[in-house]
């Protein structure tokens, strides 16, 4: 892959492997809808959702909140599926066999395509909850920091609000105050009742302004054997031994199934899942294994929202909220890029799955909603009050709560 450096807001960045920028020498950064229509209901739902937002310590179904981020998803693929202008060309696209790619991915509208591409998520998993972020329908989710890129974003995410001082993708720790730290500390849980895992060390300095805070692994962490059972000493045991496109990423499918055997043993109320190669293969050019990567990331959501549904703690009290970080590039030659300056990549999505929300799948005309307004709602799921948390925060998404 090509090194390349830019200019943006008059300060210069360097791209590390999987292509995201950052600064600093010798750091390695690298269920059903309802009986009218789904259009009429869906507007109809989200307008009496957003009269007004949800009520401080409200009473809700929700006991536990799973976040899941997949790395530099675009708009795009996830609305649309298979993108024909990228495709168009082997050489901006680096599709291998572009004939084999479109009997698997292309289909004659953008809603069969993404059903192609996502079909678990589209059939099963997005009627269960709201999908926001699709521009077409005039729904819009927008970053709020400056850089649209990745820690940056993880740090919106998990802060509410976008951070100043978080300029680069080295993986260190930031002194802000997580969502995650909030609701360990609020709810009075244990050290395995709020768990991070993810396939990049950069989730696990994201996820806490200290070290320890609550159980966190990193890309090629073995879970420690007081916690870890045979499963998950043999999966992290594979993760260090399955090559990955990128040295600091690990493979996707490995670190769900940690999370689910940690899930299984543990059953944490707060858990975020973090998921990289999305980014890779994009940075990498590879669109081909970019949609192949999309086929099997449905799989793995679908299997965690089942097994999820399998345990008594989590089934009906469970809410799922599945984002991205970043947007990309429009265009056949930059999808492959992000950062400030780059047109798309300030365009994300936000899926809110779960018992206090309403079942209406993807909705729009809305409101813009902004990445930091992830924070306040899962305290709000919890029956929390966000500003207890940061009054300064993004406020609630309102759409995903019933109306009270």
């Amino acid at each position: 892959m090509t090194m390349c450096a830019r200019c943006s807001s008059a300060r210069q960045y360097q791209i590390d492997r999987r292509g995201r920028a950052r600064t600093g020498i010798g750091v390695r950064g690298c269920t059903r809808p309802f009986e009218l229509s789904a259009g009429i209901a869906a507007v109809l739902l989200y307008a009496a959702s957003v009269v007004c937002t949800p009520a401080a310590a409200a009473a809700h179904a929700t006991q536990n909140v799973i976040l899941v981020t997949l790395d530099g998803v675009r708009t795009q693929e996830f609305f649309s599926g298979m993108d024909e202008t990228i495709a168009a060309s082997e050489e901006d696209s680096g599709i291998d066999e572009i004939d084999v790619v479109r009997e698997r991915y292309w289909r004659a509208t953008p809603e069969a395509r993404r059903e192609a591409l996502m079909p678990q998520f589209w059939h099963t998993l997005a009627p269960q909850g709201v999908v926001l972020g699709n521009k077409a329908r005039g729904s819009s989710v927008q970053v709020r920091n400056e850089q649209w890129f990745s820690y940056p974003g993880y740090s919106e995410i998990l802060t509410g609000r976008p951070q100043p001082d978080v300029r680069s993708n080295d993986i260190v720790r930031y002194p802000h105050v997580t969502v995650l730290q909030y609701l360990r500390r609020k709810l009075e849980l244990g050290p395995t009742a709020v768990a991070q895992i993810g396939s990049w060390d950069g989730f696990k300095m994201a996820a806490s302004s200290v070290d320890d805070a609550f159980y966190m692994s990193g890309a090629y962490d073995l879970v420690p054997a007081s916690l870890s059972t045979p499963e998950m000493d043999q999966l992290g045991s594979l993760r260090k031994e399955v090559m990955e496109l990128w040295e600091e990423g690990s493979n996707d499918v490995l670190t769900t199934r940690i999370a689910l055997a940690f899930i299984r043993k543990h059953q944490p109320r707060v858990l975020w899942l973090g998921l990289g190669q999305s980014d890779d293969w994009a940075h990498a050019r590879r669109y081909d294994r970019l949609l192949d990567y999309l086929h099997l990331a449905d799989k793995l959501l679908a299997e965690l929202w089942s097994t999820l549904q399998s345990i008594d703690q989590y089934r009906d009290k469970t809410t799922l909220i599945i984002t991205t970080d970043h947007g990309r590039g429009l265009t056949p030659k930059n999808w492959t890029d992000h950062d400030a300056g780059i047109e798309g990549s300030e365009d994300i999505w936000i899926v809110v799955i779960g018992p206090d929300t309403p079942h209406v799948g993807e909705i729009g005309p809305a409101a813009t909603v902004h990445q930091s307004d992830i924070a306040a709602t899962a305290v709000e799921l919890l029956g929390l009050d966000y500003h207890d948390f940061d009054p300064d925060a993004g406020p609630p998404i309102a759409a995903a709560f019933a109306k009270q």
